[in-house]
């Protein structure tokens, strides 16, 4: 391996300091790793993090994108809560009717790379924010208190649901555990609008 292999799946393309899009100091880190996994195909990770104020942004990019896609995949039993990565890109909507989340892109929003069991995790964790934030509410704790309750249901492989993930750019990926490959649906995302 050369010195600019990070393992024997990923290669540094680019890292340097640039100028920060937030405090104009020039004290951004920046990285582009490319990766070349057997299990998930070609990704570039872009990372940039600012040593001075702390603005970070990471995004992802999948090499082998169908363009703009909807891609669906059924979480059955726990080895999908604990083997199912997700590979969400910045502009990706990820949803889960059955559970009752929707994480909408923003101007701001990073990519995510999680299992399902991470992705439920912080949907426990955001409930927990919202409940001490909405303390005085009792019809919204009630709300909070039922979600983070299928949330648990479907952590611990007892509630089936589905995760959607809507992305324009295509660079979003559901990988669930070997043999399940097939179970994974993708449709352009023009044909569902």
């Amino acid at each position: 391996m050369s010195s600019s292999d990070l393992s024997i799946h990923g290669k540094v393309l680019y890292t340097g300091i640039e100028k920060c899009p937030v405090c104009g100091r020039e004290t951004l880190h920046v990285v582009e790793v490319l990766y070349n996994d057997p299990a998930f195909g070609g990704l570039i990770l872009y990372s940039n993090q600012c040593d001075y104020c702390g603005y970070r942004r990471v995004d992802i990019q999948y090499l082998d994108s169908r363009g703009p896609s909807r891609i669906t995949y059924e979480i059955k039993d726990n080895v999908d809560v604990y083997r199912t990565y997700i590979f969400r890109s910045r502009t990706a909507r990820i949803s889960s009717p059955e559970l009752g989340f929707d994480i909408d892109p923003g101007p701001e929003a990073e990519a995510m790379i999680t299992t399902v069991e991470g992705l439920l995790m912080r949907m426990l964790d955001v409930a927990d924010r919202m409940e001490t934030m909405n303390e005085d509410n009792e019809e919204s704790i009630r709300k909070l208190k039922e979600f983070k309750a299928k949330v648990q249901s479907a952590l611990h492989g007892m509630l089936m649901f589905r995760i959607i993930i809507e992305d324009p750019s295509g660079n979003s990926i559901i990988k669930p555990p070997e043999g399940r490959e097939s179970e994974v649906h993708i449709e352009p995302l023009n044909a569902v609008e």
